[in-house]
């Protein structure tokens, strides 16, 4: 005599019998790996790892990228950083390193499609993030929160980004509809400027920049000295990891007829990830470039620091 039980009894029964159930979440992507109950327990970070410290995760990760090392912000996050072993990276995994920590889960970026296949070849469950938009951003973290257990704690740091974001659109609507400045983000070269996609595109939208690269349909793209002058730009912002400085741009002989330059509103923000929820500070960090006679220093840096002090549970010291 067969004997039927209804289905939450088999799982409640499967569960008693040690059996591991896999299951997905409504934040999960096709293609993400299906994790037991509870989400992923021992995860390698090849990227995201930010996002892994804002969701309070950290007791999950048994491995981390090389690179992660690097980031002076991850040391605050996580005094016990370099005692993680480091099995390589997204570009050069090391899976002899990967296979002795056992990972139930493997985050890095989905730039290079042949790695990601290389390592579920290697058969490791692998997640993949590779956010170009600001809502990308948000959905990678929702898919890390679900896949680390801690789905709650993303909705709640993705909220408290969606409020800082609509403060500052409020804070600078009034502003830009006077007028918007004309602003560039240049890159590892002056002349590599931001286009109208990417995390920067949307976070100069965002904080009331008229991004001069918006006909551009590209993440960025490097131009001619040439147009840059015929540009004008009078706000320019370097990415923090560029090698040169602003007074590098303001004594260049090519830049001397920009706006920029006359006025002196060439900026660089501190070295971070646009992968992070740390893009509020930047973003408010940008309205304040964009608008220093309305909007503060202090009031950049109160903003900033009651995210940090809500998302990382630390204080905001970027810039002081």
């Amino acid at each position: 005599m067969k004997i039927f039980f209804p289905p939450a009894i088999r799982v409640m029964i499967l569960l008693a019998l040690g059996v591991q159930l896999l299951v997905t979440s409504a934040a999960a992507e096709e293609g993400d790996p299906l994790l037991p109950p509870g989400g992923a327990r021992r995860v390698v970070l090849f990227e995201a790892y930010e996002l892994a410290a804002a969701l309070n995760a950290w007791d999950r990760v048994v491995g981390i990228s090389r690179y992660a090392l690097d980031n002076d912000f991850m040391h605050r996050l996580v005094p016990q950083l370099r005692d993680l072993p480091t099995p390589g990276s997204g570009f050069d995994a090391n899976v002899e390193a990967l296979h002795a920590l056992k990972p139930d889960l493997v985050v890095t970026w989905s730039r290079k499609p042949e790695g990601l296949e290389f390592l579920r070849r290697q058969g490791f469950p692998v997640l993949s993030i590779y956010p170009e938009t600001l809502e990308e951003l948000r959905r990678d973290l929702l898919r890390l929160g679900a896949a680390l257990g801690r789905e709650e704690r993303a909705r709640e740091v993705a909220a408290l980004m969606d409020r800082h974001f609509e403060a500052i659109r409020q804070r600078v609507a009034p502003l830009a509809a006077r007028k918007a400045p004309r602003a560039v983000w240049v890159w590892s070269k002056p002349t590599q400027i931001s286009g109208r996609r990417g995390v920067v595109a949307d976070l100069m939208r965002l904080s009331g920049g008229r991004n001069l690269g918006e006909d551009l349909d590209c993440l960025n793209q490097e131009v001619s000295m040439e147009t840059l002058t015929a540009l004008d730009p009078e706000v320019v912002l370097i990415w923090g990891s560029a090698s040169y400085s602003p007074q590098d741009l303001l004594s260049d002989p090519k830049w001397q007829t920009t706006q920029a330059v006359k006025n002196r509103r060439i900026y660089k923000p501190s070295r971070a990830s646009t992968w992070s929820p740390r893009v509020v500070a930047l973003a408010w960090w940008l309205a304040g470039c964009f608008y220093p006679e309305d909007i503060s220093e202090a009031e950049v840096f109160e903003a900033s620091h009651r995210f940090y002090r809500e998302c990382f549970g630390i204080p905001f010291e970027e810039g002081r």
